[in-house]
Parts: structure tokens; C-alpha cells; sequence
């Protein structure tokens, strides 16, 4: 009786074939997550930036209406550079977002295909 040997490269395809969507996927929300703690560290650094500038203003000024002034344009150029962040964060959601439908419909694509042929 003869019995057929095992052939691993076919056992470890099927695998890399079955898995790869799945590793796509984590490598994706990886990237995702890195973006998003690059997006909060950028603004902690703007929190930073605008506390220290107060900070320094405080120190500073030779009147009220100087310090009002300089506090209201740091304000100012704080609520700004939040702006801009928020817009950043907005674009990086819809990438991702984009990313995850096009994964979705790739694996469907792939699940339907192998369907197809089982069938």
C-alpha cells in the first residue's frame, strides 16, 4: 500500500493564501494606529508649545493691554494650528476608511471566487 507524502509547500500556500487578507488587515491598522499617535503627539506638542508661550508673555509684558493682546493672538494662532489638526485627524479617518472598504472588498472577492470553485 502505498501512502502519498505530505507536500508542505502546497500546506504552507494554502496557509499564506488563506492568511494573507488577515495580515493585510493588521498591517493596515497598524499604520492606522501609528498615524493617529503621531496626529496626538503633534498636538500635545502644540498644547506644550501654547502653554509655554503663555507662560513666557506672562513674564513679559509692561501692561495689561500688552499681555491681553499677545495672549489673544497666541490664542489665536493656537485655535489655528487645532484647526488644522483636526482637518489632518479628518483625512487620516477617511484614508483609513477607504482602506478598510477596499479590504472588505477584496477578501469578499476572494471568498466568493473560492466559493465558485468549490462549488
Amino acid at each position: 500500500m502505498t501512502q502519498k507524502t505530505l507536500d508542505f509547500t502546497a500546506l504552507f500556500d494554502t496557509y499564506r493564501q488563506g492568511f494573507a487578507p488577515v495580515i493585510a488587515a493588521q498591517q493596515s491598522g497598524l499604520n492606522a494606529l501609528e498615524r493617529l499617535a503621531r496626529l496626538q503627539f503633534a498636538v500635545a506638542g502644540d498644547y506644550l508649545d501654547w502653554t509655554l508661550s503663555h507662560v513666557k508673555t506672562g513674564a513679559e509684558p509692561k501692561s495689561v493691554a500688552d499681555l491681553v493682546s499677545q495672549q489673544s493672538a497666541l490664542n489665536t494662532s493656537f485655535s489655528n494650528k487645532l484647526r488644522a489638526r483636526a482637518e489632518e485627524f479628518t483625512q487620516s479617518a477617511s484614508e483609513t476608511q477607504l482602506i478598510v472598504s477596499k479590504w472588505f472588498d477584496d477578501a469578499s472577492a476572494k471568498f466568493g471566487e473560492t466559493a465558485k470553485k468549490a462549488a
